[in-house]
């Protein structure tokens, strides 16, 4: 298996309804192809990391470079790996923030307007923070100090890393919502996506 790490910067304004796309578009394909993963976004800015079979990540990493959606595209690592550190997630996601900055005692001399091709591609240290942190034992101050040699408290760990997710992808969705009446309305893809985002929230409550 292989493990690839990218960066790259929005061709253009990046919507949070362009996010959710993305997101569906990882979270439908990535499952059948075997890939795992993580992408982190925020001042117009992707941080993504993906692992799998070598042949599939890297004809996907193809692909993503030739996306005209973005530009600045640069390749920060690939790994040869056993083992996968985004097991849990077809693709893990993160909108950075000021306050999720703050939360990560490591970066802080670090602010969102640092979030660039520029500056990351020469600090290799706050990238590591900022993927580290998101890594399967490491979610958030929580799950650190959950001990995961007991069946149940894997179960419970993966349940608030479920979680938290949902919650990203959920406030991704109520911004997108205030974009488009912005805008001038919510058209009917971005009702299928209402829908299909509160099915989920329905089936995780059965």
């Amino acid at each position: 298996m292989i493990r690839i790490t990218y960066l790259s910067q929005a061709a253009s304004n990046f919507s949070s309804i362009d996010l959710l796309y993305l997101l569906e578009q990882c979270h439908v394909n990535n499952p059948k192809l075997g890939l795992t993963g993580l992408l982190i976004f925020g001042n117009e800015t992707f941080l993504q990391t993906i692992e799998g079979e070598n042949d599939i990540v890297e004809d996907l990493i193809e692909k993503i470079s030739n996306d005209k959606r973005h530009i600045k595209f640069q390749i920060l690592s690939k790994q040869s790996i056993q083992n996968r550190q985004y097991s849990n997630w077809a693709m893990g996601f993160e909108k950075l923030t000021e306050q999720t900055i703050a939360d990560v005692p490591e970066l802080k001399n670090f602010m969102l307007s640092d979030f660039n091709p520029e500056y990351l591609s020469s600090n290799g240290s706050v990238i590591e923070s900022l993927l580290e942190r998101h890594r399967s034992s490491h979610w958030d101050p929580l799950i650190r100090e959950i001990n995961a040699r007991d069946e149940f408290i894997v179960q419970l760990r993966n349940a608030l890393t479920s979680k938290h997710q949902q919650l990203e992808s959920s406030m991704l969705l109520i911004e997108s919502i205030i974009e488009s009446v912005n805008d001038g309305g919510i058209g009917d893809e971005h009702l299928r996506l209402c829908r299909s985002m509160l099915s989920s929230l329905r089936n995780q409550t059965l």
